[in-house]
């Protein structure tokens, strides 16, 4: 009888699956435009654009992005490709880490090497712990939210590119907002920079679900942005 029970609740939960996914993405989605279009630039008018501005700006992506996929992932967990304990605990060979790292350094380190060829690489003067502590959530929030929830409730393993194209159009689409509101939508799709966006989270994606780890996917996300950041020619 427990077993049936047990069958039952499973097939609840999967029902409820996609429908969940869809409500959350409307309301993710319409929350984060607002944020970045009204919301954030009525925060940085009234508070300015330092520390303060930027630890209120953390935390809302921490409530907003992390929080409430955690919880989906928990709740679906034993319908998702990954589970929720074994996204943070599957262990990762070391040779797998060293050739994402090799590979995610590779696609990050255009500026690094034109810079370190013609004698001109430096670090941003303006590169400021204050003004990049969201380099330190980046990975966590946006992994979690596209890699561990999205991809992971539709996904059945690395093999499914078409998910895995659906996913990195979505993340593509949740850039969207900030290219508005810095005057970099147009130049965005006309110099293709969007392409190189949807193949970092084609191969984010399956990073994820070929060794069913997230921590790696976000150790790399974090290590990619840096190095964009970090480095100027």
């Amino acid at each position: 009888m427990s077993q049936i029970n047990e069958n039952a609740e499973m097939t609840r939960r999967s029902s409820g699956k996609i429908p969940a996914l869809v409500i959350h993405a409307v309301l993710f989605y319409a929350f984060w435009a607002v944020w970045e279009l009204l919301l954030k630039p009525a925060m940085i008018s009234t508070l300015g654009d330092g520390l303060t501005a930027n630890v209120l700006d953390c935390c809302v992506k921490l409530v907003t992005w992390l929080i409430p996929a955690l919880l989906l992932i928990r709740h679906f967990s034993p319908e998702c490709a990954v589970g929720l304990k074994q996204m943070f605990t599957e262990k990762v060979p070391l040779k797998w880490v060293l050739l994402w790292t090799l590979v995610f350094f590779l696609l990050s380190s255009r500026t690094f090497f034109r810079g370190l060829f013609g004698g001109t690489l430096h670090v941003d003067p303006e590169f400021t712990v204050s003004g990049h502590l969201w380099l330190l959530i980046v990975g966590i929030t946006e992994e979690s939210v596209f890699r561990g929830w999205m991809l992971n409730a539709t996904a059945e393993d690395e093999k499914d590119w078409k998910m895995l194209l659906l996913n990195a159009a979505m993340f593509v689409c949740i850039h969207i907002p900030i290219w508005i509101r810095k005057g970099m939508m147009t130049a965005a799709f006309a110099q293709f920079g969007f392409v190189s966006i949807a193949v970092f989270s084609v191969l984010m994606g399956y990073c994820f679900l070929k060794h069913k780890n997230l921590l790696l996917p976000v150790f790399l996300h974090m290590f990619y942005d840096f190095m964009l950041e970090f480095f100027k020619a």
